[in-house]
């Protein structure tokens, strides 16, 4: 298959845009997830068509110090970083985002008071709580004299919803006011509700399609985890706005395997082949 070749983004790019526009949008967003920490892993999701890229730092073998290099390999790649957060704290969410983060993916949000604790840790005061530092990357290094009038509006703020308590509390999640999206996380889900590691377990697909209507309802954008492109596509169809499908290793692993399976089919007929003329 043809892909464009790796260039300097062109001045229409999303890299010159902000994630909570893109968001807004009605196309599609896809994303990977990576916990491979190797820019040549973000140009491949850059070069292969995704929209975006998620930084895994809560299950991923890096942490923030990580991640300026692999946040500047997505924008020069003209795709969005974003950046799977640890945990619900606002020094990690703040070091993400003064790294130069499009948007936070905040895990494990299991009440209104957790999720109010995200989003304020995103947002400069008078809007939250985030540490404002302009000689960090995301404000040029201090030669930004203006990124404090926009950071809050370039920020985006994705919760994730892995659990009963998330689901309970959706409704009231869903009217934060500069909440970007919910991103629901059908592998807890399933462990929450009581079939671990059916991801497309009735329980698990109701209680999901539920809340993405109810955020779309809500004007807030509403995102999953796929993982084959034949879950993305259904969880398309079903509402979802913004779709992550699969890991970097996983895919590697698969692609890998499918062509050592393949090479040694080949040889296998070869030898057979071979046999049966001696």
């Amino acid at each position: 298959m043809t892909r464009p070749e790796l260039v300097e983004p062109a001045p229409d790019k999303p890299v010159t845009r902000n994630l909570r526009h893109r968001l807004r949008e009605s196309e599609p967003f896809l994303a990977l997830f990576s916990i491979i920490p190797a820019v040549e892993v973000i140009e491949l999701a850059a070069v292969a068509g995704f929209d975006g890229i998620i930084l895994d730092t809560e299950h991923g073998s890096y942490g923030t110090g990580s991640l300026p290099a692999l946040i500047l390999a997505a924008r020069a790649g003209g795709i969005f970083p974003i950046v799977r957060v640890r945990s619900n704290d606002a020094a990690l969410i703040g070091a993400a985002l003064d790294a130069g983060a499009a948007g936070v993916l905040v895990p494990q949000i299991g009440s209104l008071a957790q999720a109010r604790r995200a989003v304020q840790a995103a947002r400069f005061a008078p809007a939250g709580t985030r540490g404002a530092n302009p000689w960090v990357r995301a404000g040029g290094y201090g030669f930004a004299p203006q990124w404090f009038d926009r950071a809050n509006d370039e920020a985006a703020v994705l919760l994730m919803i892995e659990g009963e308590g998330g689901l309970r509390a959706a409704d009231r999640i869903l009217e934060l006011p500069d909440l970007d999206g919910v991103f629901l996380g059908p592998v807890d889900l399933s462990h929450s509700l009581g079939v671990p590691g059916e991801i497309e377990h009735p329980a698990v697909t109701q209680a999901a399609t539920g809340t993405i209507r109810r955020a779309l309802d809500a004007g807030v954008a509403a995102g999953i985890f796929a993982a084959t492109a034949q879950q993305a596509a259904t969880w398309f169809d079903r509402g979802a706005g913004f779709v992550a499908v699969g890991v970097d290793t996983g895919h590697l692993g698969q692609a890998l395997a499918g062509l050592s399976d393949e090479v040694r089919a080949f040889t296998r007929t070869s030898r057979l082949r071979i046999a049966e003329q001696s």
